[in-house]
Parts: structure tokens; C-alpha cells; sequence
């Protein structure tokens, strides 16, 4: 059994971490004229990655429920960022697409997350880094598998997908 100071330091340290990856990621976004805490960002550089997915796959592989990911993408639609277009496939369904601007502010937030990246892995081996995010994807999956005091094994449990490289890209 683990010692519970050395789970609370891991909380507390992991809590620090995310404020100040969060404060310097708002930062950024004002910079470059997006909105913080709304999944801009990682929407445009999903879709940078996969020219033209519906919402529904936007929402799954950015994590964010339908509703936030509706009025998201009525701001940068707005701002001109995105074009909807109706998928012939399915009536009640969107494509959705980058605009030459989007695509620029696309470019300008991968640089952003980019730069965040060196930063958060200076001073570490790539080994380290290997070891670190095999351990943080391990966390991962015990967050999705355990909710609300529901034990592992419970039929409801969400599903998580394995995500590739780029798509690993908007998690920031």
C-alpha cells in the first residue's frame, strides 16, 4: 500500500502543474485572439490534422460534450475561422473545415503548444519522458475506468480510444 503523504504530494504536485500549464495556455490564447477554457485551440489543431470530420467526432477526440462543442463552433465560425457544411452522408450532420484563417490560427496555437512542450520537457531524457507518459496514460485510464465511487468492472464505464500522435497533439 502506497503511503498516503506521497499520494498527496503527487495530487498537489499534479494540481500545480495544471494551473500553471492552464495559466500559461490562457496566456497564449488571448495572445493570439482565442477564447480560453472553451477547446478552441485543440479544435483548430484537430482540424488541421483531419481536414474535414463531423462534430460529433470533433467532440470525441477533443473531450468536450456536445453542448460546449456547439456553441464553440458558433464562435469560430463567427470569427471565420471554420465553414460548416452540410455532410451528404448523413442530413442532420456537419462537415467541418478550416478557413485559410483558421489554418493560420491553426499554426499559430500548434507553435504556442509546441514551445509549451519544451518547456515542460526540458532538463528530462527522452527515456524519461517515455517512462513518464506511459505512467501519467496509466492515471488516465484509472480516472476513465473509476467514476463517482463506482468500482473498475462496472459495465457504464466510459471507453477510452487510443489516440494517435497528432491527435495526442490537442490534449493540451
Amino acid at each position: 500500500m502506497m503511503n498516503e503523504n506521497m499520494k498527496q504530494e503527487l495530487r498537489e504536485v499534479l494540481f500545480q502543474i495544471e494551473l500553471l500549464k492552464r495559466k500559461r495556455v490562457q496566456e497564449f490564447l488571448l495572445r493570439i485572439g482565442l477564447t480560453p477554457g472553451q477547446g478552441q485551440a485543440r479544435i483548430l489543431v484537430f482540424l488541421a490534422a483531419h481536414p474535414s470530420v463531423t462534430q460529433r467526432e470533433i467532440a470525441d477526440a477533443c473531450m468536450l460534450d456536445v453542448t460546449t462543442m456547439s456553441r464553440t463552433l458558433d464562435k469560430l465560425e463567427k470569427q471565420g475561422l471554420i465553414l460548416r457544411k452540410r455532410d451528404p452522408g448523413c442530413r442532420r450532420s456537419y462537415q467541418i473545415s478550416l478557413t485559410a484563417e483558421g489554418r493560420k490560427k491553426a499554426e499559430e496555437a500548434n507553435m504556442e503548444f509546441s514551445e509549451l512542450e519544451e518547456v515542460l520537457c526540458a532538463g528530462f531524457q527522452e527515456k524519461e519522458i517515455k517512462k513518464l507518459t506511459g505512467q501519467l496514460r496509466k492515471m488516465r485510464e484509472n480516472l476513465c475506468s473509476f467514476r463517482c465511487g463506482i468500482p473498475r468492472g462496472e459495465e457504464d464505464r466510459p471507453k477510452i480510444r487510443k489516440m494517435n500522435d497528432s491527435e495526442n497533439k490537442i490534449s493540451k
